[in-house]
């Protein structure tokens, strides 16, 4: 596991220790820049001193090259500059005035100004300078030790008090990642301090921006947890309300069967227990189904399908039940209608409407389906001629287990609920109206066609 605090403080003492580095190699290279300019003007300076110097005694002094030769001022060029540096005073060829640790016969160097060579087992810097009114050489050279030891000192001089603040510097590194990460810490603790019950988003306004985006998300995570544990303690609730009763139908009609002799009165019993059962399935059936229509479960499911073809393969499975009520299906769809959804979820929304009509509407009775494709939206249309849905009522019939009074038996009041989630999924809108005549209801289904976005953006992504 990757720890954030570790890192930064990697990154950083290592931002420090490369900034230290290069500040170092800065500070070494300009030093020894400078102070190597500094002793080749010295070494300049002082062949210049020597060469003045000597072609006065020589001029002025001694007129014969012999006397020259002889080194009448060699004692006081030798005590006057031999602390300096190590130099060599050529005439003519030969060699007039050398210190000590100079060369006794060969030049120091063979042509050239400055030059680098080998001497008495370390590097020297020599230099060799004419003077431009005769024939007189100098050659002024020391050894790099001086000037090692000089580059080495300043460089001391200014790496060590970073060296002696380096325990400082990590302290303050540490204590400034720690501080610097307190929110981190304090959003955590808050985090893991909750109830799985706990679902109240997280405030904002201590969160450091680079997580703002994360809580965020996690926010709306948090608040889409908590309406489907509401929406879920409230589906629990109405079930078991509702399965409580018809399993108690259900013991009582088969202690009665069980109670009740062979024959007609058996039989009758009998046959009110397996509708008892039919009617749990079926609840039990649409409880599934509502379960099932999530959108993280059917967002793979959806595409461009016909819901006239739907409608058909709707009305065809269910003519045996419009036969046996003696109810007429009636369909006007003249052309295709594309929408962009769910075949499975649009299959059981027009079965749903189809179904609750047949079952609300008398014997003889007639139901009509009707197909409206336009420009922009798709209209579903199922009427019936029922007893109708008072107008104050017509909200309410879309919540899950609410059944009009006066309602034929049977039902479980999910029907119409599950008809409102489809719908809400693929971004269309469903009303109960009235009849066309004013009797019965129509109920109208209102879709965008497939070519036009949905309203719901979770519905906008085709499957592959």
């Amino acid at each position: 596991m990757i720890s954030l605090r570790r890192r930064l403080i990697v990154l950083m003492l290592g931002v420090f220790a490369l900034a230290w580095g290069v500040l170092t190699a800065i500070v070494f290279w300009d030093a020894r820049r400078e102070i190597h300019a500094f002793y080749d003007d010295r070494l300049e300076k002082i062949a210049e001193v020597l060469l003045e110097l000597s072609w006065h005694e020589l001029i002025d002094e001694h007129e014969t090259p012999e006397e020259v030769l002889n080194g009448v001022f060699s004692e006081r060029l030798i005590h006057a500059y031999d602390d300096e540096a190590a130099f060599q005073i050529w005439y003519r060829g030969h060699l007039l005035v050398r210190t000590a640790n100079a060369p006794a016969a060969e030049r120091f160097i063979s042509d050239g100004s400055f030059a680098d060579r080998p001497y008495q087992e370390q590097m020297w810097r020599v230099l060799h300078k004419t003077h431009p009114d005769g024939p007189l050489e100098v050659y002024v050279g020391e050894p790099f030790s001086g000037r090692t030891e000089l580059i080495y000192h300043v460089i001391g001089q200014l790496i060590g008090p970073l060296l002696v603040a380096l325990p400082l510097l990590v302290i303050l590194v540490l204590a400034g990642v720690r501080r610097g990460l307190q929110p981190l810490v304090r959003t955590e603790c808050e985090i893991a301090h909750r109830s799985p019950a706990q679902l109240t988003p997280i405030a904002l306004e201590e969160v450091p921006l680079e997580i703002c985006g994360i809580v965020g998300e996690l926010n709306h995570l948090l608040e889409a947890l908590a309406e489907t544990m509401a929406r879920e303690r409230r589906f629990t609730s109405h079930a078991a309300h509702e399965l409580r009763t018809p399993l108690a139908v259900l013991k009582t009609q088969a202690q009665l069967a069980l109670r009740t002799p062979e024959g007609p009165q058996r039989e009758e019993a009998l046959h009110r227990l397996l509708a008892g059962v039919d009617r749990a399935s079926r609840l039990v059936s649409q409880l599934l189904t509502l379960t099932r229509l999530e959108p993280d479960v059917t967002r793979t499911l959806r595409g461009k399908v016909d819901l006239r073809e739907i409608t058909r393969e709707a009305l065809a499975e269910l003519a045996p039940l419009a036969l046996e009520r003696d109810v007429e299906l009636g369909l006007d769809a003249p052309e295709p209608a594309p929408v962009h959804g769910i075949a499975l979820g649009l299959g059981i929304l027009v079965r749903n409407l189809i179904d609750n009509a047949i079952h609300h509407s008398p014997i003889n009775g007639r139901v009509d389906v009707q197909l409206v494709a336009d420009a922009t939206t798709v209209t579903l249309t199922v009427s019936d001629q029922g007893p109708g849905i008072p107008p104050e009522e017509r909200a309410r019939v879309f919540e899950p287990f609410y059944r009009v009074p006066g309602s034929p038996t049977g039902g479980a009041g999910l029907g119409l609920a599950i008809v409102q989630r489809i719908v809400a999924f693929h971004g269309g809108r469903v009303d109960a109206e009235a009849g066309p005549d004013g009797h019965g209801t129509t109920m109208r289904v209102v879709l965008p066609r497939a070519d036009v976005s949905p309203s719901n953006p979770s519905l906008m992504t085709e499957t592959p």
